[in-house]
């Protein structure tokens, strides 16, 4: 008979016990207070919790386990000789012993690599998929916050963003977000999608535009974006490790708060080449839905590559320009609709251009 503590699995309170070994199980006769009572453990159902020099560690039965620990050195012995052969006394410490150092080394270095892969990779893909399942909601409120905390300090053109406005009001546009523009003044040649339907458009862009179906495939690619969560999925990716901790210290909406701390690096993010691939799709789409000539994509890649240097911030993050626009090509030629004039797009981009 040894003296032990015996944890019951519901509470954390061990209490004094008495263990003996019988022939197929273990009896523990413990008592607490006024309560007392004895537990059988059968063989098979007894696991290896730890074994070392000074306290031996059984569990027993399914979640929630009860447990033994016995501080009595001769208890190992007694168990070896009792039981010689039973699986429970096959401890993982003598199976790490087993292995060796060379064992021991393979494993902590497998154990390092596969963390450097969570670290570098999980991580980032979890939170991209993560953020393909915000709530619609969530989504346009992180999104009017971030472009609040984007546009402090940036001009705003009222008068193009007005106008911009009218000419998105006349397209068909197929969203689960409501599309807000704005047109900021800048010489630098750029447009960005920012999360729950907001989409940033550089005056510089607007100026060198000479057809609107340009500006159609312009808004419908950045739409794309938008519908596609690209922005959203893009700066979750890069915040990873930031909203990870948020979520180990339990600020779970600490997420949308860090997000919305990092809206200068939206206009800075590089999309796949799948995911511009698909924008461009959407681009093409938006066209179509509005009988609009295809070429303008082709038109606006076209103006884009040609035009350096100030057109280098739009390339670089919207890389492969000659890829696309064959791709682009190749997309128009299986598509065959009939175009058709659109009085009220037509006079919302001469509005547009004669903003001065």
């Amino acid at each position: 008979m040894f003296k032990g503590k015996y944890y019951n699995g519901r509470t954390s309170k061990g209490m004094p016990a008495f263990i003996t070994l019988e022939h197929t199980y273990i009896s523990i006769a413990w008592q607490t207070g006024e309560e007392s009572g004895t537990e059988l453990w059968y063989l098979p159902d007894i696991h290896t919790s730890e074994f070392n020099d000074d306290t031996t560690v059984l569990e027993y039965g399914s979640f929630p386990r009860q447990s033994i620990a016995v501080f009595e050195q001769g208890f190992r012995e007694a168990l070896d000789q009792k039981y010689n052969g039973a699986k429970f006394l096959k401890s993982k410490y003598n199976s790490f012993q087993k292995t060796g150092v060379k064992g021991l080394l393979v494993g902590g270095l497998t154990l390092l690599a596969l963390a450097i892969v969570l670290f570098v990779w999980g991580i980032p893909a979890l939170a991209e998929k993560a953020a393909a399942h915000f709530p619609l909601a969530y989504e346009r409120a992180m999104g009017e916050q971030l472009h609040e905390q984007m546009m402090l300090g940036k001009s705003i053109d009222s008068a193009k963003t007005k106008a911009l406005q009218d000419y998105l009001a006349a397209l068909d546009v197929k969203s689960d977000f409501p599309i807000t523009v704005t047109v900021v003044k800048n010489d630098m040649v750029n447009a960005f999608a920012v999360p729950g339907g907001f989409i940033v458009v550089h005056d510089a862009i607007l100026d060198k535009m000479e057809h609107h179906e340009e500006l159609a495939g312009l808004l419908g690619h950045e739409i794309g974006h938008v519908q596609m969560r690209h922005s959203t999925k893009a700066l979750t990716r890069s915040l990873s490790y930031y909203m990870l901790l948020s979520i180990l210290f339990g600020d779970v909406s600490g997420i949308a708060a860090i997000i919305v701390d990092n809206a200068s690096t939206l206009n800075k993010l590089e999309y796949s080449r799948s995911a511009e691939s698909d924008s461009d799709k959407a681009g093409l789409e938006l066209l179509k839905q509005n009988n609009l000539n295809p070429k303008g994509m082709v038109w606006l890649m076209e103006r884009l590559n040609s035009s350096a240097p100030e057109f280098m911030k739009f390339i670089s993050t919207h890389p492969n320009t000659n890829d696309r626009i064959k791709e682009i090509e190749s997309q128009i030629k299986q598509t065959k609709y009939k175009m058709q004039p659109n009085p009220e797009l037509e006079a919302a981009w001469a509005a547009l251009k004669s903003v001065k």
